[in-house]
Order: structure tokens, then C-alpha cells, then sequence
């Protein structure tokens, strides 16, 4: 997956025109689909638990925001890349006012870690247009947040999400993805343990040109000593939707696919789009976080070989 960055400026520059010019469509010009979408599983093994119209392709809001932090974050550690380093916010970064949480301003500066948090815990598409423009500059870029996206959606294809499309670095932008894509999505950032820390986190402080200081609360309401990720989101497009992920202690057990002991690490992805409230949204994740580990633990007692269909795993990089 890394590697796929050092290919970025060259593709970038086949795709930058098109995707510039397919962002002025906002999150507000569309109404959500009736029917929600989920799935859930456990991601060690990729079983499937639940899951309904998992493959519809529907708006997802501002859980585009996470996709970028990944990409951001494989930038990040690829290269080495210092995370108080300061950046510049450009331009662009302040085109979208109702999502500018942070209130940035073109020529402001911010550390690439408090852009992070800015861009994950709360719905703030500045700080991920500044992490877009930082990162698609390092990559030598002549557009960088267009360079940005089209690594988004290199990553989504390596990931096999190949019901998403992302048409800009954040989701005030209408991207187009899926509640399985969105799955695998979670599953990768759950195993990149910086970007899960983020994900986790309750509350936050950044700073704007070194001195103002904003509070930051993350949105998801579900974070609890168990539930550790992944991001909520609500617009009139998406309706309400969350990507969330639940982890148990390591267990040494019988591995049903090959006879065996294995031990397992045992988390719970649950992701749902498209929900009427937010409410329904957390009580519909939560459901699914209980009461998939008794799916999980049955499944697994029972050794049941018969629904091998049923399983979504992230491919080997």
C-alpha cells in the first residue's frame, strides 16, 4: 500500500482536471437513500455477521475525511514525515465555510498532527484540504490536493473498495462508497495502530498559527473502553452513518477454517449508512457490537464451513 504513493504525481496528473472540476457538487444538494446500508464482522477472520444492501453504492459524508487521514498517515510513515511539523493552509482549504470548523484562514499555519485530529474527530474539510495540499506538495505535484485524490482513490482500489469513488480529499465533497467498502476501509486503519489512537480519542486541543487554541470533542458517542474507532458522520446526502470497531483480548482457540489452534485478536467492525438519526444510527452499531460477539463466538464453536461466501478480507500488500 506504501508504495503506491511514490507512483502518485505521475497518475495524478492524467486524473487532476477531472477531479478538480467534479468538486463543486456539496453534501447538501442531495437527499439520502430510504433503505440503510451495514455489515459487520469480525476482522481478524473477516467473518460476516450481519449484513444488508452492503453493496450499494450511496453518498458517505465526511467518513471520506478517514480515508484521507490514511492516506495522510501511510505519507506520514513512509516517509518519515515529522508530525509537529508546521503547514501552510492554502487557498482552497477555506472554499468550503460551513465545514471550516476550525475557522482557517488561507496563510494560517498548523501541525500536520493537529490537522489529523482536526480532519478525524470532528467534520473539518480545511484541515483535510490542508493535509491533501501538504502531502500531494511532497509528492511534487504541480495540483496537489488533486494529486491527493487520486491517491484516495488508489488506495480504495488496493484495497479492493471498488464501489467508492472519492471526488474530493474530505466529504463535504459528494464521494460515492459502500457499507462494505467502508468496511474494509475500517479494517485498515484499525491495523495502523497511530491512526486508531486518533480514532480513539475523546477530546483533543490543536493550535492555529502556534497560539489559538480550539477544543476538539470527537463525534462519536459510542468510544468507550472497548469501542476504540472509527468515525460518525451526518449529512442530508448520506443521512447518518458510523464506522465503528469494538476489540476483545487475544484468545487461543480452535481455527475452524483449518482445524487447528490459532490465536485470535478478535475485533468487531460494524459500519452503517444511510440511517434515518443519529440515534438510530448508535443504537443500531451498538446492537450490532453486542450481539456480534455472541454471532462471532457461535460461529466459531460450531466450526461451520458451509458459508465460506461470507467472509470480507483485506488483500495481502
Amino acid at each position: 500500500m506504501k508504495n503506491t504513493l511514490k507512483a502518485c504525481t505521475a497518475a495524478a496528473a492524467l486524473v487532476a482536471g477531472a477531479l478538480l472540476s467534479s468538486c463543486s457538487q456539496n453534501m447538501f444538494e442531495t437527499q439520502a437513500p430510504s433503505s440503510p446500508s451495514y455489515v459487520a464482522l469480525e476482522a481478524n477472520t473477516g467473518r460476516i455477521l450481519f449484513s444488508e444492501n452492503s453493496n450499494a453504492k450511496r453518498p458517505i459524508g465526511m467518513l471520506a475525511n478517514l480515508a484521507n487521514a490514511a492516506v495522510a498517515m501511510d505519507w506520514i510513515q513512509s516517509q518519515n514525515v515529522d508530525m509537529n511539523r508546521m503547514v501552510t493552509v492554502p487557498q482552497e482549504a477555506t472554499q468550503w465555510q460551513h465545514t471550516n470548523l476550525l475557522g482557517l484562514q488561507a496563510g494560517d499555519s498548523i501541525s500536520i498532527r493537529d490537522a489529523l485530529y482536526a480532519t478525524v474527530l470532528t467534520d473539518d474539510s480545511a484541515a483535510a484540504t490542508t493535509l491533501a495540499y501538504a502531502c500531494g506538495s511532497a509528492l511534487g505535484s504541480s495540483d496537489p490536493v488533486s494529486a491527493f485524490v487520486a491517491q484516495m482513490n488508489r488506495m480504495a482500489k488496493s484495497l479492493t473498495m471498488y464501489s467508492t469513488y472519492f471526488k474530493g480529499c474530505h466529504g463535504a465533497v459528494v464521494s460515492q462508497s459502500s457499507a462494505r467498502d467502508m468496511a474494509l476501509l475500517s479494517m485498515y486503519v484499525a491495523n495502523n495502530p497511530s491512526l486508531l489512537a486518533i480514532c480513539s480519542m475523546h477530546h483533543a486541543t490543536v493550535h492555529v498559527n502556534g497560539t489559538r487554541a480550539v477544543q476538539l470533542t470527537n463525534g462519536n458517542r459510542l468510544l468507550s473502553d472497548s469501542v476504540d474507532g472509527l468515525k460518525v458522520a451526518s449529512s442530508k446526502s448520506a443521512g447518518s452513518c458510523i464506522m465503528a470497531t469494538s476489540r476483545r483480548s487475544s484468545v487461543r482457540r480452535m481455527n475452524p477454517t483449518i482445524g487447528t489452534q490459532s490465536v485470535y485478536a478478535q475485533r468487531l467492525v460494524a459500519v452503517i449508512l444511510g440511517m434515518p438519526s443519529s440515534q438510530e444510527r448508535y443504537n443500531t452499531a451498538a446492537k450490532f457490537l453486542r450481539d456480534g460477539w455472541n454471532a462471532w463466538e457461535q460461529w466459531v464453536t460450531t466450526y461451520d464451513l458451509k458459508d465460506q461466501t461470507k467472509f470480507l478480507t483485506l488483500p495481502k500488500h
